[in-house]
């Protein structure tokens, strides 16, 4: 690794450090904004489990911290989990009273917890998937938003993995997808799949009912809400759109250390397993895939 590169992620990790920090003293003392009741523009969702329960509450400072829009936010947590804690801890609570909106659910779908309940609850709304383990920047939000007025119809992104012909060759590659793309992802496409981990605006409507299907999804891609939401996705016919040069890995709070499905996912070949399962369930996304890399020129008609 070259002195750039240590350089880099030493002053990344001091920024992680500090702001981890400071949003902990925001809560702790009650000084962070507060979310309005009427009037907002997005829904932001998102879940966690009882190992990363004791960080969440920075990740949602972050989000608290966002400017330009009017939002509420929603934490799903399974009955089965809140209740193996005991309950909720002061930082949530904390949260709560300005605003935060704790949903508890019946059913624990795992990651698909924070869409599938919120696509549920809020048909009608704009809604921005985020995961439980990052420091977002003020203007994540923003950003997506401003994203979806220039690329009306599409799902937005900060990150994202582009389907390529030699991911496919005969079957599907997760890890000859990743981190794809280039400037191709900055044009509305069927071919990207968005990640949840630094964020998605998914427009009402952009998704096909399947989306939340749980026996379907428990199914076929338990462990792969991604894939799962991207197959919703093209079954409705709906493009996506990145909207930076490249994919954006936002800061991350102490819970990143603690495994998450995408290490189980990767590590085992889980994400392998599951896209193809979808792809011979559905061959028509295919289709539609192949067709867009005809178009494109990317294969031989």
């Amino acid at each position: 690794m070259n002195i750039k590169r240590k350089s880099e992620r030493f002053f990344r990790k001091v920024n992680a450090f500090l702001l981890y920090h400071y949003y902990n003293i925001i809560n702790i003392v009650g000084a962070g904004e507060k979310l309005k009741e009427k009037g907002c523009d997005v829904v932001v969702s998102l879940t966690t489990y009882p190992a990363r329960i004791d960080q969440v509450h920075v990740t949602l400072e972050s989000i608290f911290a966002q400017k330009g829009c009017n939002f509420i936010v929603c934490l799903y947590l399974s009955e089965k989990d809140i209740k193996s804690m005991g309950g909720l801890p002061d930082k949530l609570k904390r949260l709560e009273r300005r605003g935060l909106r704790i949903v508890s659910t019946k059913n624990d779908f795992r990651s698909y917890n924070k869409l599938v309940f919120a696509l549920r609850e809020y048909p009608d709304c704009n809604i921005v998937t985020a995961d439980d383990d990052a420091i977002y920047p003020k203007d994540w939000l923003w950003r997506l938003l401003e994203g979806s007025r220039r690329f009306p119809g599409c799902i937005i992104c900060h990150r994202g993995h582009m389907f390529t012909p030699e991911a496919m060759n005969g079957k599907w590659s997760y890890g000859l997808m990743k981190n794809k793309g280039g400037r191709e992802a900055e044009t509305p496409s069927l071919s990207l799949m968005p990640t949840g981990n630094s964020g998605v605006l998914y427009f009402p409507g952009s998704l096909d009912e399947m989306a939340t299907d749980s026996e379907r999804f428990l199914e076929m891609a338990p462990s792969a809400d991604d894939i799962w939401f991207k197959m919703a996705s093209l079954k409705r016919g709906t493009k996506c759109v990145r909207i930076n040069h490249s994919n954006l890995e936002f800061l991350p709070t102490q819970a990143a250390a603690i495994e998450a499905l995408h290490d189980e996912n990767i590590k085992n070949g889980a994400n392998d397993i599951q896209m193809r399962r979808c792809f011979e369930t559905f061959p028509e996304l295919e289709d539609q895939l192949v067709r867009e890399w005809k178009s494109k020129g990317w294969i031989s008609i």
